[in-house]
């Protein structure tokens, strides 16, 4: 099977440059931002449903889009990110917004959260960042770590099992514009990496996730009306999104930085 075209990457490094380079010009690309924002924030507030309402962190913020829109139903909100850039867009999104909730950002890795203490967030988020993390097991585990007992985390990625990514996209030779150390789960592989870093899946389903951007022209089209024909059978072929949320193993340990 012909491969992915991808942005080659050799160390994390490179991953925050380009990160940094697309802050000041990152927008929505797959359809209508403010539609598909609020799609997505519709999903991820049925994932957290049941979740403690004190502090909520949301990992690989990036501009911070989906934080400021729910950090009104949190006592407190964090954004993290890799990216200084990112990080600095979420504060001059935050400020023009001029939101009265409790919200901060820091720059830090996803896999180390050294500025998050143990058992000290009710609710983790991570909205299209994890495929962009590559020792996901890692990541999970500090996930774990900072997630108060009663703690929920939600997570919308793309489904390593979608027809474009699989086959259709191959097939065409389409850069896809992913960088070379991206990977995509199936929500097997991903229930799997949450039970291994001590986390219970609680909700899982997918979501609408139609990179539009990544296609010809037509072909969005096309998978638009085969997502909407597979949304009441829940086959995972014609599904681009997976949708999960987990909550921490009753007596799991920590997992330590």
């Amino acid at each position: 099977m012909a491969r992915l075209t991808t942005r080659a990457v050799n160390s994390p490094e490179d991953v925050i440059r380009h990160f940094d380079a697309l802050a000041p010009v990152y927008a929505e690309t797959h359809g209508s931002a403010e539609r598909l924002l609020s799609y997505r924030l519709g999903v991820i507030r049925r994932l957290l449903v049941g979740a403690p309402r004190g502090r909520l962190l949301e990992i690989g913020c990036g501009t911070a889009i989906h934080l400021l829109a729910l950090a009104g139903d949190f006592d407190q909100a964090v954004g993290t990110d890799m990216s200084p850039a990112m990080v600095e867009a979420a504060h001059r999104l935050s400020d023009r917004v001029g939101t009265d909730a409790d919200i901060s950002f820091r720059v830090d890795p996803a896999e180390a959260l050294a500025t998050v203490a143990d058992a000290s967030v009710d609710a983790v988020v991570c909205v299209g960042a994890l495929e962009h993390m590559p020792d996901k097991a890692c990541v999970l585990g500090q996930v774990r770590r900072v997630l108060t007992p009663g703690g929920r985390f939600a997570c919308l990625t793309p489904n390593a099992d979608y027809c474009w990514y699989r086959h259709v996209a191959p097939a065409l030779g389409r850069d896809v514009r992913h960088l070379s150390t991206d990977r995509f789960v199936t929500t097997a592989e991903l229930a799997s990496l949450l039970s291994a870093a001590g986390l219970t899946v609680v909700d899982r389903h997918y979501w609408t996730f139609v990179p539009r951007g990544d296609m010809p022209a037509g072909v969005g089209a096309i998978l638009t009306a085969l997502d909407w024909c597979a949304r009441p059978t829940g086959w995972s072929y014609p599904r681009g999104g997976i949708a999960i949320a987990a909550t921490p193993c009753a007596g799991a340990a920590h997992r330590s930085r």
